[in-house]
């Protein structure tokens, strides 16, 4: 009897062990990454930042999905436009407004298009300096809420850059 018990819970120790590491490999699958690039000033003598995001969504590729953008951004800036690498390359931005908050934008993606067939995508968002501020340093968000058979999966990360960086360029 005791053999039957140890061998259950031997049978029963390895299977969360492959659960536990199968979980951690897909779960680095899914990813998101974000930079910040000084476009110069445009022809206001505006300061211009873009956003790049590049993200992966794993093996969420061969299942329905669908993804909303969004981004969040420091005091003193306004969003311009997006553009998402579609198909292999960019497409046409696409004004980008707030609604009813300052600092906080939502963005859509047509997942078909959006994501190539390994799990990844690109794109950017375009920032201005509106209002200056005596801030030192800035920041912008982007979080993306990847729905896949009813579950929602929210990659979200940030990048800073202070205010020599957008004064040199």
């Amino acid at each position: 009897m005791a053999i039957v018990i140890v061998g259950v819970a031997l049978i029963i120790c390895i299977f969360v062990t492959i659960l536990v590491i199968v979980f951690k490999l897909s779960k680095e699958d899914i990813k998101l990454q974000v930079v910040a690039s000084c476009e110069g000033k445009n022809e206001l003598e505006q300061a211009v930042i873009k956003i790049y995001f590049t993200f992966s969504i794993g093996k969420l590729v061969s299942r329905k999905k669908e993804i909303l953008g969004s981004i969040d951004w420091s005091e003193g800036w306004m969003p311009v436009s997006y553009n998402l690498k579609e198909q292999g390359v960019y497409q046409e931005e696409r004004l980008l407004v707030s609604k009813d908050e300052d600092t906080y934008a939502t963005f859509e993606f047509d997942a078909t298009n959006a994501v190539d067939a390994q799990g990844q995508g690109e794109g950017y968002v375009v920032l201005v300096l509106e209002n200056p501020t005596n801030v030192t340093s800035f920041r912008a968000g982007i979080v993306l809420a990847v729905t896949a058979n009813m579950v929602t999966y929210q990659l979200s990360e940030s990048t800073s850059w202070n205010h020599e960086f957008v004064v040199n360029h």
